[in-house]
Order: C-alpha cells, then structure tokens, then sequence
C-alpha cells in the first residue's frame, strides 16, 4: 500500500523546516544498490552518500535526540519495510548469518562464496547482513552463482588484494565495486545493514540492499524474512545472538512454523559447535521446564559440508 506517503506528506514537509536538507529520503520508495550508497573516485566510501548518512546519525542517537529527526528515521525504515516487503513477494529466502572479520581470499570466506551460490542454485534468495566478511562472500556467491566455479574464485582472487576494511575503507569499497562489475548479471539477492554498524561497509555483491537505522528492527526483520531457513558459519558475538533469537522465534513460533536452522563446521574443525557452546545450549533451549521438545528441534541440523547444508534446507 502507497497511501502511507500521501498521509505523512504534510508532517515530513514539517521535518524538512525542523531538520533542514535531509542527506536521506524519508519515504524511500524502493531498495538502496550499492551505486546508491557509493561515491565514485577516490573516495568512495568516507566521501559517500552512505557515510554522510551516518554521521547524521550517529548524531541523532546522541542522548539528546531531536524528536523530529528520530520520527524522520522511523519513517525511512518503514518505507524500507514496505520496500522489503515488496521484494519478498514471490521469493524462498534463506539467511546467511556469520561473522565480519573473515578476510577476502581466506579459505572460510570462499566456502562462504561457494555456500551462497549453492543456495541460490538449489532456488532460493539468499539474504545476509550485507555487510563484509561471510556475508560480502554469501552474497558475491549468489550474484555470481550463474559463473563457473574457477570464475567465482577468480573474482575472489581479485577482491584478495584489499584483504579487510580496517586497512583502507576506501580500498576495500573501491575494489568490492570494481569486482561488482565484473558480474554480467548478477542473480538477484538481499543484503540488510544498518547504520547502527555504519562504520562497516554495507558490501557491493548484494542486488538490493535493505539499510536500516534502527539495529533491532533490522535484526528482527532479517530473521523473519529468512522463512526458508538460516545457514550459520562460525562468528563472534553477533553471529551467536543471532543464533539464540532465531531459536527463540521458532521455539516460540512467532512467526509461523519453525525453520531451518542449518549449522555448517568449519572444514577442519567438525566438533566446532559442540566446542564453542551452541549445540548443547540449545538442546537445553528446545526443552521446556517439563522435559518436552519445544517447536522447531527437528529443524536443527550439524552438517559439514555446503551440499548438506543446502540438503538440510529441504
């Protein structure tokens, strides 16, 4: 439904007279590319759009937030929402979910290269938190999931060359765009950042980025749109929080009946979620107070493999 701009027209005519020029759309009307988001030349990300966004704000989540700017950020997301929405109609999405800090040409970011495009191969639409490490690579793999294998390796050896953000920002963003471009048609997928984390570079393999400004809303919606099930590789405290709320929400069946919640291992460590926690703590989280299975158990699996994983998803 469009009727919501029309209704908010006049308030957000009020918001331009509070706030001034605004560096975001208040109503969005569609998904964010990376073009979007990007600057070009030489700097590409600290000179971008998206980054001038979040100076704002970072701004605006001070203690002493401006009313009219915090209700100008709860507008933009809705309209991602509706946004969302609308590219969802007709899809499978599956969530990929791990951590940032894997570097570009390691070998657990090309397994999560080849674990994108095995998912969107086997017909789903991969969805990450769009931003680097296992989810740049989960969706560089989807966009190029049509391009051989050596291809797709090649295009990691190409991206190998600014290995982490926390080098050069610009470098990374520069050369993530550049490889971008290498793709002819890129199988369409779904990254969902937020400025919240805007210091970390929304990645440039995702078709349509859903960008938000509020970190739980986007955490939320990214867990419920994964219907189709999530696929977790290893990662740090976000991975893990994620991790526990997917477990709650089907365990709960907040949104419906469970999902998958595939758990794939690192190659040379099979008895890695047994190790860190996950798999014993969450046996104790699908048994409720009288010692019977909660909802969604069935749905657990440990694989060691990408073709079990994408199995695990049927």
């Amino acid at each position: 439904m469009e009727s919501w701009r029309d209704e908010v027209d006049d308030l957000v005519e009020g918001l331009y007279r509070s706030l001034g020029e605004l560096p975001y759309d208040p109503t969005p009307h569609h998904l964010y590319t990376a073009t979007d988001l990007y600057a070009t030349g030489e700097h590409p990300f600290t000179g971008s759009i998206d980054q001038l966004i979040y100076r704002r704000a970072r701004h605006a989540n001070m203690q002493t937030v401006p009313p009219a700017e915090a209700l100008a950020q709860r507008l933009h997301d809705h309209g991602i929402t509706v946004a969302l929405d609308a590219f969802r109609h007709g899809r499978s999405i599956v969530g990929v979910m791990g951590g940032h800090h894997l570097a570009r040409g390691s070998e657990p970011f090309r397994r999560a290269v080849e674990l994108g495009a095995a998912v969107t191969q086997a017909g789903y639409c991969v969805a990450t938190g769009g931003g680097p490490g296992a989810m740049e690579a989960a969706n560089l793999g989807a966009a190029a999931s049509e391009l051989s294998n050596t291809r797709r390796g090649e295009l990691v050896d190409l991206l190998a060359v600014a290995p982490s953000f926390a080098d050069d920002p610009d470098h990374f963003v520069g050369v993530g765009l550049a490889v971008a471009q290498e793709i002819p048609d890129p199988v369409q997928n779904l990254a969902v950042p937020t400025w919240f984390y805007g210091h970390e570079p929304s990645n440039a393999f995702a078709t349509a980025i859903a960008k938000y400004f509020g970190n739980s809303e986007r955490e939320d919606g990214l867990l419920a749109i994964a219907t189709a099930g999530i696929v977790f590789v290893p990662g740090g405290p976000g991975t893990i929080q994620e991790i526990f709320q997917d477990a709650a929400q089907n365990a709960y069946e907040t949104f419906g009946s469970p999902s998958p919640m595939v758990f794939l291992s690192p190659e040379r460590q099979p008895d890695y979620w047994d190790v860190n926690g996950v798999r014993p703590t969450l046996e104790q989280v699908f048994t409720d107070h009288q010692r019977n299975q909660r909802p969604g158990w069935d749905k657990v699996s440990f694989v060691s493999t990408v073709p079990d994983a994408v199995a695990a998803l049927g």
